[in-house]
């Protein structure tokens, strides 16, 4: 058993998961019993690894979050096999194979690239047995003066008033009154904070689970309060009345990114519930795309989720990884605005409506224009108008088609669309409720955007206009392929769309596997699902969830709470 030799045969990533390949010769005992550490002096964590061979073991680190929701910490690790209580020689490396190293170390920039997360492979100084090494660190520089002479100015306002009251004493003071607020009136047990920080009211899963809570009575037991703003229309005195209520809550249900999570040292006896919307699209979000254009920092508000919910046990991983969490606080429940539109009455009736308010409609093929936005989030999202032609589209449609365009909700202003087109392209951003949209749509143009996980439940066409596929996958990133999974015709020019749309040529061959992959429940069950399983019950202490949530501290260089929620952060 001394004499096994322990080499790094491979190093691979897929976005923030390093895999390392251990092969272990000369070991005598059982090979299933061997286990792995990354070592560093007097400091020590195990390693997530399974056998693939006879000598073979696969190590997996999600570098991100590699304990207690935090990154592999900084230091110089060795892999180290362990048996028992008997730790084997430390792992080496081919020396054949060492200008693998360099090209296999990663830095992952954030932070707007004034911060940098490195994972660098290199040998120690051994003569005769050189040990593998894994060298983690973080740089970090100034935001310095600005370098665009062109960038507008701070008001002066804001300005004098970092000046007064810089950021990191802001945070201090937030936390001040975040602890004052709970000492002089702390929690009673029955106070829920519904809130959002990229809405002005209730929408989505937030509101069916409210509707249906009132429905059952609840609101006669639990107190319901309420926070909806957008950076638009937030301030200092609603930022310190969302501090006020984040502090005597028990319980806080929001849908979006919330910045002000990150800022604040929130007590582990709130449950902090992320009812995330978007269900399952194809675009990476949170730490799925680390290191890349609008990622988040290594401390973020996503951190700070007791429970987040999800459509179906398939997607449980892709929401911890997303959210810098651990698999366990990821509950499926289904999503709850799936009751409302699953609901056979509510669908006639918005149907009905519908046609009774748009009389001129009734008879046309309804196309829905509805893409995601570009850019990182809220403060900088658009979409390029230009990759439309509208006199084209207004041709194609004919008498047959109208197209409704249903821009993302990030997206300022109207789509221009010109007035001699209004007859059959119309903006329909005021329409209430784009799920209600959906009943009335008989094709679906999109792209990255996740309106097509409850519109595949219709078994309607979906076709995909992704002019900026490959620029997309590049800078923004896919969590899955986008050739394999989209469940539709995929068109990267505008005119091959048109000439779907006017062929009528569609692909549905790949929806009912979207769907079982996305959905666990197919009813009209979810919110009181999470109602619950969630709200009311506690997956941790019913054994689901190992609920051991270290809560983080605040980083040193986030953004400061004033008069903007964090806008520098994406939006998952």
């Amino acid at each position: 058993m001394t004499m096994a030799r322990c080499l790094i045969a491979a190093i691979s990533w897929e976005r923030i998961h390093l895999s390392l390949t251990a092969v272990v010769s000369g070991f005598t005992g059982d090979p299933s019993a061997l286990r792995f550490l990354i070592v560093d002096g007097e400091r020590e964590f195990p390693v997530n690894s399974r056998q693939t061979g006879a000598e073979q073991h696969r190590l997996e680190i999600n570098v991100t979050n590699f304990q207690d929701r935090r990154q592999v910490p900084n230091g110089t690790w060795r892999i180290v096999p362990v048996i028992g209580e008997e730790r084997l020689p430390a792992a080496g490396f081919d020396l054949k194979a060492t200008d693998r190293l360099d090209v296999d170390s990663r830095t992952f920039l954030y932070d707007r690239n004034r911060s940098a997360y490195v994972i660098a492979f290199g040998l120690s100084d051994d003569d005769e047995n050189p040990e593998f090494l894994m060298r983690t660190y973080q740089l970090f520089r100034s935001a310095g003066p600005s370098t665009n002479k062109d960038a507008p100015k701070a008001p002066l306002r804001k300005r004098l008033g970092l000046r007064v009251l810089p950021r990191a004493r802001r945070r201090k003071l937030a936390n001040h009154v975040y602890s004052l607020s709970r000492r002089l009136n702390p929690p009673r047990g029955n106070r829920i904070l519904f809130a959002s920080e990229m809405r002005t009211g209730l929408g989505g899963n937030l509101a069916r689970v409210h509707d249906r809570m009132i429905e059952r009575g609840l609101d006669k037991k639990y107190s319901f309060r309420h926070s909806f703003r957008v950076p638009s229309t937030a301030n200092k005195w609603s930022t310190l009345r969302l501090i006020y209520l984040l502090a005597t809550s028990d319980t806080v249900l929001m849908d979006d990114y919330f910045g002000l999570l990150a800022q604040l040292g929130i007590s582990p006896k709130t449950k902090i519930i992320q009812l995330w919307h978007a269900g399952s699209g194809f675009k990476s979000v949170g730490y799925s795309r680390f290191g890349r254009y609008g990622s988040p920092k290594l401390t973020n508000a996503h951190r700070k989720y007791t429970y987040v919910i999800t459509g179906s046990k398939h997607l449980v991983p892709v929401y911890a990884e997303a959210f810098g969490i651990e698999e366990s606080a990821v509950v499926p429940t289904g999503l709850p605005r799936i009751d409302t539109f699953l609901d056979k009455d509510h669908s006639r009736k918005v149907v009905e409506d519908f046609f009774v308010a748009n009389p001129k409609l009734k008879g046309k093929k309804i196309v829905l224009f509805a893409p995601t936005f570009r850019g990182k989030s809220i403060g900088d999202a658009h979409y390029d108008y230009d990759r439309i032609d509208f006199a084209k589209l207004h041709e194609v449609c004919g008498d047959k088609f109208v197209v409704l365009f249903r821009m993302h909700h990030f997206i300022p202003g109207s789509v221009p669309i010109p007035a001699e087109y209004s007859d059959r392209l119309l903006d329909f951003a005021s329409f209430p409720d784009t799920n209600d949209l959906l009943h009335v749509t008989d094709v679906l143009v999109t792209d990255y955007s996740s309106i097509i996980y409850e519109y595949t439940l219709l078994d309607r066409p979906i076709l995909f206009y992704a002019y900026d596929k490959e620029t997309y996958s590049v800078i923004r990133g896919f969590h899955r392929d986008y050739d394999s999974v989209a469940p539709g015709k995929i068109c990267v020019t505008f005119d091959e769309l048109l000439k779907a749309l006017q062929d009528e040529d569609y692909d549905l061959s790949k929806v009912e596997q979207f769907r079982q992959e996305n959905f666990d429940f197919v009813d009209t069950n979810s919110a009181d699902r999470v109602i619950d399983w969630v709200v009311l019950g506690d997956p941790a202490a019913d054994g689901d969830t190992n609920g051991d949530h270290r809560w983080l501290d605040l980083a040193p260089d986030d953004t400061a709470v004033g008069d903007q929620p964090l806008s520098d952060q994406s939006e998952a």
